[in-house]
């Protein structure tokens, strides 16, 4: 049978052709997702400053989830102090030394602020063992005064030994003498304290960053590490290049983003792949509809036409994935470059070219092309030989009952779960609800999408009938042959709902969040810091400013949250903000709904209304919480709110989110003055920034423009992935409508053998386009639009999504674009062929 196959692929080349590239590029796309799924498991970036420690003992700074991927924790999770004394005791360590790191800016002896290309890091000098650290010059910090600084901070300042630099931690500076300068690391620039000052610059100085271990001669690292394990419960412990997960937090979080965006987008690619790839083999099953009902006619039994297809779909899927893995490691690249672009991953962080994920994607793409092939040939294989004579020759008038039915259910069913399920189940759930529901409903319609095509093409008769010949012939092919448009239709439409769904989504999340951001900020000025944050302190120095009313610290950071969804714990991390309630109705405004944030003291939560909807709470309810640093809490909630896109989904009191914070600093310090004083407050905030380093005064509309700034990274990062899908359908489109255009080529001779000129065939197939690109944009719009609206009502809701009148515009514009172009030039290169030629060849 693998003959007959090979037989039929070399004398119908158009249509594998068409099925090849499907398979090719959705090979390309799966395979790149695995990749990114596999980095996110299993790379990272090797230790620097703590590469010469056999062994590095840290806080768990992932939380365990059964049967699922351990998500990390925001900050870092730190170790209490008194732990090196128990580590130091274990059999087999030789020492155990302390690390602090301290986020830090520095300026040079003018006050001049000293441009690095790396984040600036304090440490205690006796830490310097644990890395490639030696003194080129000087000697090292003897008192509270003195640093030694590495060669990049002091090429950047232009220091030397005995030079004079300031550093702030937050905006706190202070001048230190400089008493050496150590060799340069790749990923950070440090400076180092005496271990008594870094200890007071500590945000907390009863903890740790983390503590460093050197073995006894002969010792093996793992085996200490396991020894070290079990006498300090509730630690981490790393050895080789897993100690650089501890030594740099973004590499865990950019692990854990991988591992979160190839299980979101992953799914929703390999779903998108297998439907273009049995669309696309359906069309060619279909135009072989005249050869399979003559093998029907000629004994060939079901089963063999069921085989025959099969061996032929192996072949050409089994190639076409494999060589489409190549590509995938292409597109993998491409999609870690475009993340480091934008700030979501690392710029070094390497990706693990594994070749599981491109085994998995031929398997997938295989398996997924041979249950295509199989549907596409079950009714050819079935009818009657008489029956298939007959259909190969004029397409079957109506559609079968089942297919009827399985079309109308699923799109009632996409109907209810955008637009219904948004209004009875709030939150996350509800927005990936009414998302999702656009497969669901494409389905449907691409079941049913000869009735949708044979409507448009009734109501564009009239008009494509004022021609009198290139005209009726259009709509005479287009009403006849709407199982053919179909299958030309349903790719383009699902690239024009794609893109207006996922632009929708960027458009609307970006308004709603500029609009509560402004709308939130009732203080007259915003203090933001251009380093690490704002220190503690500065809050008290604003408020004895005289005229100002009110001064709140905002605090960042993520937490995670325990919930019950359906039937099974699950585990969420969600933006939070810690803020002061003392006079908060002067300086924010969050649109509270129930309760009040006057109670957020002490151990209490407050909720945005999407995080609530999400995790089934209410106020009085109890939320289980892991605050940044992964420190379990149980918080009670007090008050749910309405502007969580603009100001984070969970709100906490200041001080207990600070103290879980990698460097207990804050973002921003919000700041209202006496109605008739602002002139005076003003001017003082001024003197303020300029005597403190890195400390910025701003208006409201400045702090909400930076924030949309922010806020349309984030967008960038969810619209790269979609982006590359969007980009699979396109090629998928343009090849689905080149090969309906292509296998059309003997019916356009035959047009040409009984009088039709080519300017009237090519015109012909130029109003067909009509019908074609008509149809898809109303079933794509008719698609997008109650998802649209679902996650609109989750979102925002309001049942309108903000889509800007130029994006519909665009959208439909390039549609129309691609479908013509991708009809007509396939057409005007099939009338090249003399027509008697071309009537001879076979189908």
């Amino acid at each position: 049978m693998f003959d007959i196959a090979w037989s039929s692929i070399k004398h119908r080349t158009g249509g594998f052709l068409g099925a090849f590239v499907a398979l090719f590029f959705g090979s390309a796309v799966v395979t790149a997702c695995g990749i990114l799924l596999v980095s996110g498991l299993t790379s990272g970036i090797p230790p620097e400053r703590y590469a010469a420690a056999a062994v590095m003992v840290g806080g768990e700074q992932s939380k365990p989830v059964k049967e699922d991927f351990d998500p990390v924790h925001a900050e870092r999770a730190t170790v209490p102090a008194d732990l090196v004394d128990e580590v130091a005791a274990v059999p087999g360590v030789k020492s155990a030394v302390g690390e602090r790191t301290i986020a830090l800016s520095a300026a040079d002896g003018r006050g001049e602020p000293v441009g690095l290309a790396d984040p600036l890091y304090g440490h205690g000098w006796s830490s310097a063992v644990l890395g490639p650290v030696e003194l080129r010059t000087g000697a090292a910090p003897r008192t509270d005064r003195q640093v030694v600084v590495d060669e990049e901070v002091a090429r950047a300042g232009g220091l030397e030994v005995g030079d004079t630099v300031r550093i702030a931690v937050g905006t706190t500076p202070a001048s230190y003498e400089v008493t050496g300068v150590v060799a340069g690391l790749d990923r950070q620039a440090s400076v180092f304290f005496t271990d008594g000052r870094a200890k007071e610059l500590s945000p907390r100085a009863d903890r740790l960053t983390a503590i460093g271990v050197f073995a006894d001669a002969g010792v093996d690292a793992g085996a200490l590490a396991d020894r070290i394990a079990k006498a300090v419960p509730g630690t981490d412990v790393y050895t080789g290049d897993r100690i650089g997960d501890l030594e740099f937090l973004d590499v865990g979080q950019s692990r854990g983003f991988l591992v979160g965006l190839s299980a979101a987008f992953g799914g929703t690619a390999l779903g998108v792949v297998i439907f273009v790839i049995a669309s696309t083999l359906g069309l060619s099953v279909q135009q072989r509809r005249r050869e399979l009902a003559m093998l029907r006619a000629v004994a060939a039994t079901p089963r063999q036409v069921h085989k025959m297809i099969g061996s032929e779909t192996w072949l050409v899927s089994v190639v076409g994935a494999s060589l489409g893995t190549g590509l995938g490691f292409v597109v993998a690249d491409w999609l870690h470059g475009a993340y480091a672009d934008v700030g979501a991953l690392p710029a070094d962080f390497e990706l693990s070219y594994n070749p599981l994920p491109a085994l998995a994607s031929v398997v997938l793409c295989v398996l997924g092309a041979r249950l295509a092939g199989y549907v596409a040939a079950r009714r050819v294989a079935r009818i009657k030989p008489v029956e298939a004579l007959g259909e190969s020759l004029v397409e079957a008038p109506e559609l079968g009952r089942g297919r009827w039915i399985s079309g109308l259910v699923l799109i009632a069913l996409g109907l209810v779960v955008s637009i219904v399920v948004p209004l009875l189940i709030p939150g996350e759930l509800a927005i990936a609800g009414a998302a999702g529901a656009l497969m669901v409903l494409m389905i449907g319609s691409a079941l049913i999408g000869p009735v949708l095509v044979r409507a448009v093409a009734r109501l564009m008769g009239p008009l494509l009938t004022r021609s009198r010949v290139s005209g009726y012939l259009a709509a005479a092919n287009s009403t006849a042959n709407t199982r053919r448009l179909s299958g030309a239709v349903v790719p383009l439409a699902l690239g024009a709902a794609m893109a207006l769904l996922q632009v929708s989504i960027l458009t609307t999340t970006q308004e709603e969040a500029k609009e509560q951001v402004a709308d939130g900020v009732v203080a007259e000025w915003v203090l933001t810091p251009a380093g690490p944050g704002l220190s503690p302190e500065l809050v008290q120095k604003v408020r004895e400013i005289p005229g100002v009313t009110a001064a709140t610290p905002v605090a960042r950071s993520q937490v995670m949250l325990d919930y019950q969804e359906i039937d099974q714990m699950v585990t969420r991390q969600f933006g939070a903000q810690g803020l002061d309630p003392a006079d908060l109705d002067r300086t924010l405004d969050l649109d509270v709904r129930e309760g009040g944030l006057e109670r957020l003291t002490g151990d209490t939560i407050a909720l945005s209304r999407t995080a609530a909807g999400t995790t089934g709470l209410d106020v009085g309810d109890t939320a289980e919480v892991y605050l940044g640093d992964g420190t379990p809490k149980k918080l009670r909630v007090v008050a749910m709110y309405g502007k969580g896109l603009g100001f984070g989904d969970v709100t906490l009191p200041h001080d207990l989110l600070t103290r879980h914070t990698t460097d207990g600093l804050d973002a921003a310090l919000l700041v209202a003055a006496d109605g008739g004083r602002p002139a005076e407050v003003s001017a003082a905030l001024d003197e303020l920034a300029a005597d403190t380093p890195a400390l910025r005064v701003e208006r409201p509309g400045d702090f909400a423009a930076a924030q949309e700034d922010a806020q349309n990274d984030q967008s960038m990062t969810n619209l790269i992935a979609n982006a590359v899908l969007l980009l699979y359908v396109l090629i998928a489109v343009v090849n689905t409508l080149v090969m309906a255009t292509t296998a059309r080529s003997r019916e356009f001779a035959m047009l040409r053998l009984i009088g039709t000129t080519a300017r009237q065939t090519r015109r012909m197939m130029f109003m067909e386009s009509w019908v074609v690109v008509a149809t898809a944009l109303a079933a794509g719009a008719l698609i997008a639009v109650p998802p649209m609206v679902g996650v609109s009502l989750a979102m925002t809701e309001q049942p309108l999504p903000y889509v800007p009148p130029l994006v519909w515009v665009a959208i439909g514009g390039f549609v129309a674009v691609l479908g013509w172009l991708s009809i007509s030039l396939p057409t005007r290169a099939a009338l090249r062929r003399a027509p008697v030629e071309a009537a001879t060849t076979r189908d």
